[in-house]
């Protein structure tokens, strides 16, 4: 962490600290991860009661960016409230981007001795989703793939829509192999190349066919996953084609996050 930073941070603590609404301050984003920019923003969680919540939330100030605190030129506290049952929702069922926003977190202050341990039971992998989530994965692949991009002939939007649910939904796949939270969109490439130099060719070639969107680039790119991947898709066709019809045009029967943030 750079001293400027350590610095903020410091008056960040003790600003929140002075405040008898804040329950506690999780700190977390990219400093916290050690990825940051010298130029990087202080990301915190400000946790909150349910009333002083709903009144943030009345005044549409449940998330908010803080100027003028920082010790360094262009700082600024990108701030996030919540309250305690949220912190326990995010530990019991959080969507991955979710979880992997509390990586590295760490507890600044807390007036409630129980945050601490619902913060660190929240950026773990779930095991028991694995399963259903490569089947998922696999079914949105399959059908943009073999369906929209190659039977179809897309063109246009629905070419960049296909190539990029292809790139994306074998990135999953690779991640829930190696059992690692997604962390974004953002950070998605980067993270499946850091795992092994397979997934880092595989991220060129991903990078080359998001650049082509040429079916002899997707071609490549799912050889490639196919020769470092250990995945066994289900040998019954309509298991795919039925989590597909799930995922897209059904989900509203069974509320659960999209598969783009699940």
């Amino acid at each position: 962490m750079y001293q400027h930073h350590r610095e903020s941070l410091r008056i960040m603590q003790e600003y929140f600290e002075e405040d008898p609404e804040v329950i506690a301050l999780i700190f977390g984003g990219s400093v916290a991860k050690e990825c940051a920019r010298p130029d990087s923003d202080l990301d915190a969680m400000v946790v909150v009661s349910e009333e002083v919540y709903e009144r943030l939330a009345a005044e549409n100030n449940t998330t908010r960016t803080v100027s003028g605190r920082c010790t360094y030129e262009g700082g600024y506290w990108d701030l996030k409230y919540m309250t305690k049952a949220y912190l326990a929702e995010a530990a019991d069922r959080g969507s991955e981007p979710t979880r992997n926003s509390f990586m590295k977190s760490r507890v600044l202050f807390s007036r409630d001795p129980e945050i601490t341990g619902i913060v660190e039971r929240i950026p773990v992998f779930q095991k028991r989703e694995k399963e259903e989530k490569m089947l998922s994965f696999y079914a949105n692949f399959c059908l943009n793939y073999h369906y929209f991009l190659k039977s179809c002939h897309a063109d246009g939007y629905m070419r960049l829509h296909a190539i990029s649910e292809i790139i994306y939904s074998l990135y999953r796949i690779i991640l829930q192999e190696n059992e690692l939270l997604f962390p974004c969109n953002r950070r998605l490439e980067e993270t499946v190349a850091g795992i092994s130099e397979g997934t880092k060719q595989l991220t060129v070639i991903g990078r080359k066919l998001a650049e082509s969107q040429t079916v002899e680039d997707a071609d490549a790119f799912v050889l490639c996953f196919r020769e470092i991947s250990g995945y066994q898709p289900p040998e019954e066709y309509s298991r795919v084609l039925t989590q597909y019809t799930r995922d897209f045009e059904q989900w509203w029967r069974v509320p659960r996050p999209n598969i783009n943030e699940w």
